[in-house]
């Protein structure tokens, strides 16, 4: 069944009213931001409604260890509110990072943030640190930039700077379910270390793996105002 109308058959909101709670960022499917109306949804997910707008909004960052899960399922390994405090476990991470991957996530409960950072039609840069098992040509760099293709469908340009024969730095503004690893594999490498150092304006920096803070202000105004900005452009240009 559809999410939307999921939540209008368990009487929480009308099918109009469930679009805008998706949409807006206040509906998650077994801890997971969802913002797609139409994504189908059975009895055993968990689908969660926040419809509590008076809730003080709460943001942090946190460098995620290796060997931690993005999930409250203890059978997946260790999860990574085991890292944050216990006041915080109502707050959801934005995205994912896979197991063996490290670095920097977001959890908020703020859905606009959240919003910002998932939706396709903002793009917000995510950047990452790469490690792999073979040395990497000129162009297979130029082919994770502009040609890989997945599942049938041209990826959208990346920005790759060099490090040096086998890491790199790479910038999407997408994300597809272990996307860097299937790009390396494209091109015949492995990857060995994978970490997100930057999400939008939001950057990893000095903070400690396995620790959090909250987002500054500027973090924060960094992701909501460029996209409000991008959006007026867009506007002034009838696009």
């Amino acid at each position: 069944m559809r999410l939307n109308k999921y939540i209008a058959h368990q009487n929480i909101a009308s099918r109009r009213e469930a679009d805008r709670l998706i949409q807006e960022g206040h509906v998650h499917v077994n801890g997971v931001l969802e913002i797609n109306p139409a994504v189908d949804v059975t009895d055993d997910d968990k689908v969660v409604c926040n419809l509590d707008n008076t809730k003080k909004k709460i943001s942090i960052k946190l460098f995620k260890p290796r060997g931690v899960v993005v999930s409250k399922n203890r059978d997946e390994g260790k999860p990574i509110y085991k890292l944050i405090e216990n006041d915080f476990t109502d707050l959801y991470p934005v995205g994912r990072l896979d197991k063996e991957s490290s670095g920097l996530i977001i959890l908020t409960n703020d859905g606009v943030l959240s919003r910002q950072i998932l939706s396709p039609e903002v793009e917000c840069e995510k950047e990452y640190y790469v490690k792999v098992d073979t040395e990497l040509t000129d162009g297979a760099l130029k082919r994770l930039e502009y040609g890989i293709n997945l599942d049938g469908k041209k990826l959208k340009k990346a920005e790759i700077k060099r490090i040096d024969k086998i890491s790199f730095y790479i910038t999407l503004v997408e994300g597809r379910n272990r996307q860097i690893r299937r790009m390396c594999n494209k091109v015949d490498c492995n990857v060995i270390m994978l970490k997100r150092i930057r999400i939008g304006g939001v950057k990893l920096e000095t903070l400690e793996i396995g620790k959090w803070k909250h987002l500054a202000k500027y973090e924060i105004d960094s992701i909501l105002l460029k996209s409000k900005k991008e959006e007026n452009i867009k506007k002034s240009y009838g696009k």
